[in-house]
């Protein structure tokens, strides 16, 4: 069962003419002992946000970022998160600038 994780606000992103979004659909399962320190350390990673968590302990997040470097670096810097057992992405999608700005 999916429970929606309460979001501490809403982040805008401006983009810049020339650049691009790309965003990654990301399925993080952490150790059940560190279960919420997992989900406090995944809330402080920038362009990260959790959309929902399983009893289970897993996290359905979202990176979003306009560089596609950053966006797996972050996918890699989650398996530093203690508590992290996997991190898969099972999503990407890359807007370009004219979608992106209009």
């Amino acid at each position: 069962m999916f429970h929606r994780t309460p979001q501490p606000q809403a982040r805008v992103q401006l983009l810049q003419w020339g650049e691009e979004m790309n965003i990654a659909g990301v399925l993080v399962h952490a150790r059940s002992d560190f279960s919420e320190q997992v989900a406090a350390s995944l809330g402080q990673i920038p362009g990260l946000e959790i959309h929902a968590r399983t009893e289970d302990h897993r996290f359905v997040i979202t990176i979003e970022e306009h560089d596609q470097a950053i966006i797996s670096e972050t996918l890699l810097k989650l398996y530093s998160v203690e508590g992290v057992l996997s991190a898969a992405m099972v999503y990407q999608h890359c807007e370009p600038e004219e979608s992106a700005t209009s």
